[in-house]
């Protein structure tokens, strides 16, 4: 089955996106490059997105040649992840690719995209930031950095904030993405960068110039009981939370919780730091959402998906179906005042979907219903790269939308 939409604007600017369930790798690609192809009238694309579930990662270099071949776009992004998102679908579980291409017009309208990629053999330098700059091409016109990464082998977490203070000053280099999950240890992961194949790192794409990106980030939980202090800490594991063992504190906490509440910690327990601790009221939005990794009995302690630090003000989240649709459909209302975008390229957790929803399609068909159903594409993340609150995050459990215009 393969679908696809087009979008054009005033400016001469097309947006394509084709989806393809078939199990034969290289009959995926051909799918959707014919999709593409017809849809943007046989022209060459300045930029394809493309996202293949894992079930393609053995043939998906000689498909993306086939597919390069077809379109010869100017550049290709691909990356191989757990399941896929399309034109208003959800491919969990199930061979999947999905793809977006972009024409901008006669000599690209102004926009100017810059291909970068990272190994650790290569790596980008994170602590240098006008040569980080010059390596991604960042400028005072960029827009924004989508960036696909193995989580085995990219140190994202040091990443993100490097990219995104790279120009200095209070501007920030935006950076949307996420971390491939298209496979469980380390080298088993594809991405490509036009005709390159690596099996670690990062590739990654600044878009700066004439165009308009706006992001959006819905993180998947909400606050519950009262934001706390971290006291003590170990590595990953809080040990001390205002002053008293870190798990006692927390089942304290838990245990003032209505029972509804009190319910939802079969979903999965969070903890959320707070950006900016010193806001006389936080809430949602207000937080980087972590999981819960373990607790020690032993030494009353949790372990969680950062490196805490002392001082630094947390609270318990719980996953809530209900609240994170009310949190996306919030987000989506502030779009309204803005013009359709020309495309979308969704991101989503991969303990979204059905895990917490129940059924399929649900942050595809929101964003596409709400935003007049533009051509989109992406893929179920292990972990969501977005700004947020003026830097740049990992998230778990968000939906992260990069809208071109």
């Amino acid at each position: 089955m393969i679908t696809n939409t087009v979008r054009r604007d005033d400016s001469g600017r097309v947006a394509a996106s084709a989806t393809s369930e078939h199990h034969d790798t290289r009959t995926a690609a051909d799918e959707v490059a014919g999709a593409l192809h017809d849809a943007l009238g046989g022209k060459a694309p300045d930029l394809v997105i493309l996202m293949a579930s894992f079930h393609h990662a053995a043939a998906l270099p000689e498909a993306c040649d086939d597919l390069r071949r077809m379109l010869v776009p100017g550049h290709l992004l691909a990356g191989t992840v757990e399941s896929v998102l399309g034109d208003g679908r959800e491919l969990e579980g199930i061979a999947g690719m999905s793809a977006l291409a972009l024409r901008f017009g006669p000599h690209g309208h102004g926009i100017r995209l810059s291909p970068w990629r990272t190994t650790p053999w290569e790596p980008i330098p994170l602590s240098q930031p006008e040569a980080m700059a010059a390596r991604i091409d960042a400028g005072d016109d960029t827009k924004c950095v989508i960036v696909l990464a193995d989580p085995f082998s990219t140190p994202s977490t040091r990443m993100l904030p490097a990219i995104g203070g790279c120009l200095g000053g209070s501007q920030l280099v935006p950076v949307t993405g996420g971390l491939l999950s298209g496979a469980s240890q380390p080298t088993c992961n594809r991405l490509i960068l036009d005709d390159v194949v690596q099996d670690a790192g990062a590739i990654g794409l600044t878009i700066s110039g004439d165009i308009d990106v706006r992001t959006i980030v819905s993180q998947g939980c909400r606050p519950v009981g009262q934001p706390v202090v971290i006291t003590e800490c170990e590595g990953n594991a809080l040990t001390g939370l205002e002053g008293r063992p870190a798990l006692d504190t927390v089942r304290d906490l838990l245990s003032e919780l209505p029972e509804h509440e009190r319910e939802l910690l079969s979903g999965g327990l969070l903890i959320g730091r707070a950006i900016d601790a010193s806001k006389k009221r936080l809430g949602r939005g207000d937080f980087v959402v972590r999981n819960v990794l373990g607790v020690d009995e032993d030494k009353k302690a949790i372990a969680i998906g950062e490196l805490p630090r002392r001082g630094q003000t947390i609270q318990v989240h719980l996953r809530d179906a209900q609240a994170t649709h009310e949190d996306l459909q919030l987000l989506l209302d502030g779009q309204q005042v803005h013009d359709v975008p020309l495309a979308a390229f969704l991101v989503t957790c991969n303990g979204r979907g059905q895990r917490l929803f129940g059924g399929v399609g649900h942050d595809t068909a929101i964003v596409r219903t709400r935003l007049d159903e533009p051509p989109l594409a992406g893929f179920f993340a292990a972990g969501e790269f977005g700004p947020l609150s003026g830097s740049n995050f990992i998230h778990s459990q968000a939906v992260v939308a990069t809208l071109l215009q």
